[in-house]
Formats: C-alpha cells, sequence, structure tokens
C-alpha cells in the first residue's frame, strides 16, 4: 500500500526503486534528530541549575546523533544505491541538488556531534565559549536537517503535495514538536516531572501545524484547478480527494489531525491546568505517533496520485 515507483533524477545518476515505509521512517527520523538536538539547546540554554532541562538538554543534543545515524540505516537499507550516490566525488559540486547539499548538512552535524559526544565523556575538553558556539552552529544544522527532509521531496515535477509551498514549514513544525514530545517523555520519565515551558512550546507548534494544515489544503485546492498543466492537476485533485475522502483520509484526518495533533493539544491544555504525568506522556506519545503518520501519508498518497505526463 505504500509502496511506488518514482525515479529521482542526480545528475547521470538516477535512483530507481520502490519508496515506501523505509523512506518515509528516513524522513521522521531526520526530523526527530534535528527537533531532538533544537529542544537540547534550547533546555541547556535556559537549564539555569533546573533538574528537568538540565537532563532534557543532555539527551535531546547527546542522542539526536543517533537517531539521525538510525534514520540514515533505514534510507541505505532500502536504498542501497544512494551511499554509491553521495560518495561519488560528483555530487559535491552539484548544489543544485538537495541530496548533495543535504549529504553535507548531514556529515558537518555528525561530525560535530561527534566532537559534543567526545567532550562529553570528557575525552575532548573545550572551553565553555567554545562549546557554546558549537552547539550553536550545529543548532543551526539541526534545523536544516530537519528542513533538507522536505526540500529533498520538492525535486520531484510531478508531485503536487511535494510542491506545497506548507510542506517545508510543516515539516519544520512537526520535526521541532516530536523532537520536543520525546525530550518532554525522557525528562517525565527521568525525574517524574514534565517541563511546564516544553508543553507551553508544543502547544504552540501544534496550532501552527493545524494552520499549516489548512493552507496545505488549500494550495492542493488551487493547484487541482490549474488548466495549464493538466498532470499536475489531476494529481492535486487525486491527492486531496486521498486524504480528505478517499483511502488515507481515515490516517489523515482521523490519525494525524485528530489524534496526532487535536487530541495532544487538548491534554496539554488540561495537565498545564492541572499537572498529570499520565497526560503529559499519552500527549507526547501522540504528537510523536502523528508525526510519523504524517511522514507516511506524504509518501502514500503522493504515490497514489502520481501522474506522469
Amino acid at each position: 500500500m505504500l509502496n511506488y515507483t518514482f525515479f529521482y533524477g542526480l545528475g547521470d545518476l538516477e535512483l530507481n526503486k520502490y519508496w515506501g515505509v523505509a523512506i518515509a521512517t528516513y524522513l521522521f527520523l531526520g526530523g526527530l534528530a534535528g527537533g531532538m538536538y533544537i529542544a537540547g539547546y534550547f533546555a541547556h540554554l535556559y537549564r539555569n541549575r533546573d533538574e528537568v532541562l538540565s537532563e532534557i538538554s543532555k539527551f535531546g543534543i547527546y542522542l539526536s546523533g543517533i537517531i539521525l545515524i538510525l534514520g540514515l540505516l533505514s534510507l541505505i537499507y532500502d536504498h542501497p544505491n544512494v551511499l554509491i550516490a553521495v560518495i561519488n566525488p560528483t555530487l559535491f559540486r552539484n548544489l543544485g541538488s538537495w541530496l548533495a547539499v543535504g549529504s553535507w548538512i548531514i556529515l558537518f552535524f555528525l561530525v560535530i556531534w561527534f566532537g559534543l559526544l567526545l567532550e562529553y565523556f570528557k575525552k575532548l575538553k573545550l572551553p565553555e565559549r567554545l562549546k557554546l558556539a558549537v552547539m550553536s552552529v550545529n543548532a543551526f544544522l539541526a534545523f536544516m536537517v530537519i528542513l533538507y527532509t522536505a526540500l529533498l521531496l520538492r525535486g520531484a515535477e510531478f508531485v503536487p503535495m511535494w510542491k506545497s509551498n506548507a510542506l517545508p514549514a510543516l515539516f519544520v513544525v512537526s520535526g521541532i514538536s516530536t523532537g520536543i514530545a520525546i525530550c518532554t517523555i525522557y525528562g517525565a520519565l527521568r525525574v517524574k516531572k514534565a517541563e511546564k515551558k516544553f508543553k507551553l512550546a508544543d502547544s504552540a507548534l501544534i496550532l501552527i501545524e493545524i494552520v499549516l494544515i489548512l493552507y496545505f489544503i488549500s494550495e492542493l485546492s488551487s493547484m487541482s484547478n490549474l488548466t495549464n498543466y493538466p498532470p499536475f492537476s489531476v494529481a492535486a485533485a487525486k491527492t486531496l480527494d486521498l486524504i480528505l475522502q478517499g483511502e488515507y483520509s481515515g490516517l489523515f484526518i482521523y490519525g494525524f489531525v485528530g489524534f496526532g495533533l487535536i487530541f495532544p493539544l487538548l491534554l496539554y491544555a488540561l495537565s498545564i491546568l492541572k499537572k498529570s504525568l499520565v497526560a503529559d506522556l499519552i500527549s507526547s506519545l501522540s504528537v510523536i505517533a502523528g508525526g510519523y503518520i504524517f511522514r507516511l501519508i506524504v509518501v502514500a498518497a503522493a504515490a497514489k496520485a502520481l501522474v506522469f505526463p
């Protein structure tokens, strides 16, 4: 159900294979890793002897690289030819390809992350100011890792969903939201307390996601009315039908919007008014599940609606 054949051009190379759950997993874990690092970075900035934030900062920063590596392994397992393409020296001159640019972003992020890991285990000593500067650079790279997972998809010329202007913003907001959610879970389990600032931040991000989803649907509707490129407009109309009324409507409406956005938003509101560790854990888990469901839909619905000219 979630597989399809898609050609992604890379100079003279083509990645020709079924795209399915492994690709959605890669997109999700890439966003989650970036979001974890960003959450950990801000927890580090505002920790000020706060036990929860101190624990979250270490978890987010030092586990993010492992999550990203797992995502890359998922991609390489499903697409071994990606690894061959990435290590091709000509790739790094192709700055018009987000696969090329993204490879550099991920490489630099992991190199800096590994250096911070060595510093954490006292195998490397960095002055505090230099450490903070290095962490800040990697926070920017973490943001770019999340953004790259969406911009990579925009290279497809015949997939309206992936051409949406809302998609990169959705990936960024969703990635940071899931990163905050998993850090909230860790903090709650580690010290039996959820960080209120994180709950408020995640609630704000969920509200932004809901607005972006409405804009996303509006964009697809506009694309479906284009008359100068029939295959594109037909694919847009089919995509809209799939996520609102068709095969993936349940997954989109009840899985992503309902369970992944509205449900955790209500639980966050309840737990802010009346502290509840169980509500915090359930709401954070549903945010993470919703983020993964959204990536599945982005791959599956685009596949089902694909129309080649």
